[in-house]
């Protein structure tokens, strides 16, 4: 493992790529497509994930880490990052991604804007593709969810 400079998340990603590939999946999941057709499929995935979450929990336990938060609120705010129907449904295996992964990436003062920020890693399977995952923590006093992004084993990016 190596942890990246890199500021931006697909970066991290494609500097880890080769011990990302030989990583177990942490994650499978199956999930038909998002309908489109009543909200779009960013307000169909909103209608979709605050239940899955509030369900699992929305503090996320880390050992050795603490917990790291993903509200209603904090999914709302994730989903202005979400740019792909890929990155939408990696959402749901966001959770195992926080327990699992290794540490990619760390930056004090992110993009000086005060804040600390430390990446997780690991290999997920959606719909049965294989894609590199990374979640962006926020480390402000408490840990709060921040971003993902998912990228295919060849660094491309995850549809």
């Amino acid at each position: 493992m190596s942890v990246s400079d890199a500021q931006y998340i697909k970066d991290q990603i494609r500097d880890n790529i080769i011990n990302l590939n030989a990583l177990p999946v942490v994650a499978s999941c199956n999930i038909n497509n998002i309908d489109t057709n009543k909200h779009g499929w960013k307000g169909r995935l909103k209608v979709e994930l605050i239940p899955f979450y509030k369900k699992i929990g929305t503090k996320i336990n880390r050992q050795g880490f603490g917990d790291v938060i993903l509200t209603p609120r904090i999914i709302n705010k994730a989903l202005e990052y979400v740019n792909t129907e890929g990155e939408a449904l990696a959402f749901f295996v966001a959770y195992k991604v926080i327990k699992q992964g290794i540490m990619i990436g760390y930056h004090t003062n992110h993009k000086d804007r005060s804040l600390d920020t430390i990446t997780f890693a690991a290999p997920v399977e959606l719909n049965g593709k294989r894609g590199n995952m990374a979640v962006v923590i926020k480390v402000a006093g408490r840990k709060i969810y921040k971003a993902h992004r998912i990228l295919t084993p060849d660094g491309s990016l995850f549809w």
